[in-house]
């Protein structure tokens, strides 16, 4: 007689098809990949999908809000921990970076597929969470310019651009770098508030000097966090 599936393995088998989608939607893109690939992924039939799931959709619509909002979660905890600016806009790089380890597969999701997905008005709640983001750090921004811990001469709204857009770009290479994401983030502040000229007696984020000369590369391999290979979402 046929074992009868006990209550535990359909929420199991649910994150199963969720991650393999997650997966072929990174590498093909959401319009590119088909339900019957997805099936085939986990090994079913395409119609037995739409026991676990209503819709290709809807498994977008959740990978991209569970993503979405550990980052809200993660960027207001930076917010309420730190007062002043700087330290929250450390604090904000490093949620996005915590995001990026988590939540690979939607983040490139996001970034490949966002126009798309902003037609369909199932998404539309994504613009309003990418805009309370965005806020965020307008904010810190402007707390900071205005506090002189920021050069006031730039527009907020284009730093914003400048920082997070490469940052979330790193999803797509930072697996290949060699590098961890630590190694990443302690880099990428060292660009935004340091820049590339080196000035002497200035100290980086990791706290070496400015002016000393790197005796070995940072690689991966070390006590740090490694870089994530695979969607936790």
């Amino acid at each position: 007689m046929a074992r009868r599936k006990t209550a535990p393995e359909a929420p199991a088998r649910r994150e199963l098809i969720l991650a393999e989608a997650a997966s072929l939607f990174a590498r093909k893109g959401v319009a590119a990949t088909t339900v019957r690939e997805i099936a085939d992924a986990v090994d079913i039939q395409a119609g037995s999908l739409y026991h676990w799931f209503e819709s290709k959709e809807e498994m977008v619509d959740e990978l991209l809000t569970g993503a979405m909002d550990d980052l809200s979660g993660w960027y207001q905890e930076a917010v309420d921990e730190h007062a002043e600016p700087l330290p929250r806009l450390r604090g904000l790089v490093h949620a996005a970076f915590r995001v990026i380890a988590a939540h690979p597969d939607a983040c490139t999701v996001y970034l490949r597929d966002y126009a798309y997905l902003a037609t369909l008005p199932r998404f539309a709640h994504l613009n309003d969470a990418s805009l309370r983001v965005r806020a965020l750090w307008i904010d810190t921004l402007e707390a900071g310019m205005a506090a002189g811990d920021f050069r006031a001469d730039l527009a907020p709204d284009l730093v914003y651009r400048y920082l997070t857009y490469p940052l979330w770009l790193s999803v797509g290479w930072h697996r290949a770098s060699g590098h961890t994401l630590d190694e990443l983030e302690d880099q990428f502040l060292g660009l935004v508030l340091d820049g590339v000229t080196p000035r002497p007696g200035r100290r980086t984020p990791s706290g070496t000097s400015a002016g000393a000369k790197r005796t070995t590369a940072p690689r991966s391999g070390g006590s740090r966090r490694k870089a994530s290979g695979g969607p936790v979402a």
